[in-house]
């Protein structure tokens, strides 16, 4: 989007008087406590359906611009701390950067962590030319989160192995180094691992997944040796059952950004994850939301962690 056309984008926003469709039923849950609100973050990825970013097709559900997300939270659930995907954005120009964090300081809100997805470009690539284009544009999305002001960047790893630690590990230690220079924390997801390529969905069925404790000690050594961070992600990390989850959280709780992605999932219970944070880790960062569904998976989260921090 070039600046001329999401300034005058900003200036529909904040000249409509209604801004978006709320569901009768969202609100923020009465009594809770104002200190148990500032424990939260929801990302945009939850409303991606109703949001109107980049490469989106036109629908009619699509009402929500990003200028709009911090308010709309705050209103919905009384949290003011948001996380973007950072192919959400419209535009990467300071005076664009500088007036999304306007807006969202207007409802006392403001971005936690930017989330960086460039496919092919992570630290895991084959090639060196590959890994050099994902420091570079992470060094670029990692000044665009200080111009946000966001805490953190958030990469998408791909697929480390043993075989390629030895050159993923000075990959994001250029990235942690230099975010660190900026005053930004960069972190790691913790994500399922298959062997090999998936096959074609009419085809071969995928291969089995690596299990998930093979992959956290190995992603414990690259973050430790790159001198970067940890984002548990509950629900990617593939745990698979109750007990190997607090195992995971047990593992990576010294590394955290300070942020976790938590969802919830049939094989373990969310709230006793959060018990086991709160009480025995004795955690004091952010649960941040991430649901597939917008309101009502957001919703279904959110219940689970102010009824449980």
């Amino acid at each position: 989007m070039q600046r001329r056309e999401w300034l005058m984008s900003a200036g529909a926003i904040m000249a409509s008087s209604v801004l978006w469709p709320r569901p009768a039923e969202a609100q923020p849950s009465k009594g809770t406590k104002p200190a148990t609100l500032d424990r939260i973050a929801i990302m945009t990825l939850n409303f991606q359906r109703l949001l109107k970013v980049p490469d989106a097709p036109a629908a009619a559900d699509r009402t929500l611009e990003l200028f709009e997300i911090g308010q709309m939270i705050a209103d919905t659930y009384g949290v003011h701390k948001v996380e973007f995907q950072h192919y959400h954005l419209a535009s990467t120009e300071p005076s664009y950067l500088k007036e999304l964090k306007r807006q969202l300081a207007k409802s006392r809100s403001r971005a936690t962590q930017i989330n960086l997805e460039f496919a092919g470009l992570n630290i895991s690539a084959a090639t060196q030319r590959d890994r050099m284009l994902a420091i570079d544009l992470t060094r670029t999305w990692i000044d665009h989160a200080v111009l946000l002001g966001a805490q953190r960047v958030m990469i998408n790893q791909g697929l480390p192995t043993q075989e390629n630690k030895t050159t993923s590990i000075p990959a994001l230690k250029a990235m942690s180094n230099y975010g660190r220079s900026k005053g930004i924390i960069v972190s790691v997801e913790t994500r399922q691992v298959f062997t090999g390529q998936r096959g074609a969905a009419s085809a071969t069925p995928p291969p089995p997944p690596v299990p998930s404790p093979e992959v956290w000690a190995l992603l414990v050594e690259i973050v430790k040796r790159a001198g970067a961070y940890s984002n548990v992600d509950v629900g990617g990390a593939g745990a698979a059952n109750q007990e190997e989850l607090h195992e995971c959280l047990r593992l990576f709780y010294p590394l955290n950004a300070g942020t976790m992605h938590t969802r919830v999932n049939q094989r373990w219970d969310l709230g006793a994850a959060i018990r086991f944070m709160e009480r025995d880790l004795k955690y004091r960062g952010l649960y941040t939301i991430e649901a597939a569904n917008g309101h009502e998976g957001t919703r279904e989260i959110y219940d689970v962690v102010v009824a449980t921090v």
